[in-house]
């Protein structure tokens, strides 16, 4: 039916997926989390990345709803843009990642409550860990339209529309996790992606492949599902090895069966929501700068994740950002690109394993760059 690219850690590499099995669960999933056919809905992930193939190509269009389209960011020609929208098209379904989502937080609640957007039912939020305190915001500032058939939080009887938060990846091709209001709708926990939908028999793992519950662990899927692609690279392959099919993220479920996602176990990049492969990156600096460079994901408050780049001599650090969004995309660009004399002697892949543990478990210092590439140079 289609084919698409998705980040693993060395480059972009192409899926297909197929039509009768992966049509029929876009049609289900897109019925269970609420489109309807007198709705009028509005996606803001481009069409490129999964969620926009599968929730604005094929999924409305199967159900018959109105899909409004917009290019262009939330902040032309101000920060109202996509409020105003949503008053004008008369929105009833809204879907945007976390990281759009964490950016409008920090602008002024005014852009929101200056328009009528009374007929908006469901928020809808994809592609990145969504933390409680955006969650909250976007239930307490855009979600107060009053809804009392579906309550997002039914024991507080706030009559607020639900803000849903759902779990997706390219391979998978559409959403497996989420609160589902034309389905079942148990009560939303901030913070979480929500229990499995039906027909995934999704798990969190040890490294021992054993359950666990309330503890970090591997978030794996037991059993094949209808949209499985029908080509894919060997590193999709290679998530099958161990008999179940490993999303490569962190995760954690509770006793209620809700999980709660925290980000990539391998050195693939989240920025935005969108899953970009820190080799692709270092390929097209190298080959435009002939410099040798290593990419690695540093924490970002508003973008979840942001590329780091690291080059080996002297470089003009505008002609390295220059070149990441020329061939990559502004979705790239880099938070901060580091100059060092000499790269050390090691396989990419272990490097940037090392970096971003200790990254990550620094809160994003950058000391802790300047001491594990010392370690290595002086091994």
């Amino acid at each position: 039916l289609f084919g698409l690219h998705t980040a693993y850690e060395d480059k972009f590499k192409p899926i297909t997926h197929s039509t009768g099995g992966y049509l029929t669960q876009v049609y289900a999933t897109s019925r269970w989390i609420g489109l309807r056919p007198h709705d009028t809905y509005y996606c803001t992930v481009w069409p490129g990345w999964i969620t926009g193939v599968s929730y604005v190509v094929f999924g409305p269009l199967m159900i018959g709803s109105t899909i409004l389209l917009y290019e262009g960011g939330p902040d032309w020609p101000s920060w109202d843009r996509w409020w105003d929208l949503i008053e004008r098209y008369a929105v009833t379904i809204f879907l945007a990642t976390g990281g759009a989502l964490r950016l409008l937080s920090k602008q002024d609640s005014s852009h929101v409550r200056d328009h009528n957007i009374d007929t908006l039912k469901l928020i809808l939020v994809t592609a990145e860990p969504l933390e409680a305190s955006t969650w909250r915001w976007a239930y307490s500032v855009i979600g107060t339209s009053y809804a009392p058939l579906i309550d997002s939080i039914p024991d507080k009887l706030t009559g607020r529309i639900p803000v849903v938060n759902m779990y997706i990846q390219s391979e998978l091709g559409t959403f497996i996790t989420g609160n589902l209001v034309n389905y079942t709708f148990p009560p939303l926990k901030p913070g979480s992606v929500g229990p499995p939908i039906p027909g995934f028999n999704i798990d969190v793992i040890n490294d021992s492949s054993i359950s666990v519950r309330e503890s970090i662990g591997r978030l794996i899927i037991k059993s094949p599902w209808p949209a499985m692609p029908i080509e894919f690279p060997e590193d999709y392959e290679s998530l099958w090895s161990r008999g179940f099919y490993d999303t490569g993220d962190y995760a954690v479920m509770d006793s209620d069966g809700y999980i709660y996602v925290l980000g990539r176990r391998d050195t693939v990049m989240k920025v935005s929501g969108y899953r970009l492969s820190p080799g692709a990156i270092e390929e097209v600096i190298e080959s435009n700068l002939h410099k040798q460079t290593l990419v690695v994901g540093l924490y970002d408050d508003l973008r979840f994740e942001s590329p780091l780049v690291i080059v080996e001599g002297q470089v003009n650090t505008d002609d390295v950002k220059r070149i990441v969004r020329d061939y990559i995309g502004p979705i790239a660009d880099p938070k901060l690109v580091l100059t060092i004399k000499r790269m050390p002697n090691i396989q990419k892949h272990i490097l940037r394993s090392m970096l971003k543990e200790a990254l990550w478990s620094s809160e994003g210092s950058l000391e802790v760059v300047e001491n594990v590439l010392r370690e290595f140079l002086n091994s």
